[in-house]
């Protein structure tokens, strides 16, 4: 049988509130899974003499691991 509704994902960054409320767990803990590459939903990013990290969540990722569809 051939599926018919593929899933499409727009590659844009899923705010980390939003992870995690789905996750029911606090926003620390999805920064940190993705900062220690525990949680393989994104990338954190820290730029050179910064003490901030930037962070991009993908949606397909974040299907795969969760099963949930994040629409904009």
């Amino acid at each position: 049988m051939m599926r018919t509704d593929i899933l499409q994902f727009s590659g844009a960054n899923v705010p980390i509130s939003v992870v995690a409320k789905i996750m029911k767990k606090d926003k620390n803990f999805v920064r940190i899974g993705i900062q220690e590459n525990w949680l393989p939903i994104g990338v954190a990013y820290k730029k050179n003499g910064s003490s901030e990290y930037s962070y991009y969540v993908s949606p397909k990722k974040l299907y795969e691991y969760t099963g949930y569809i994040y629409e904009e």
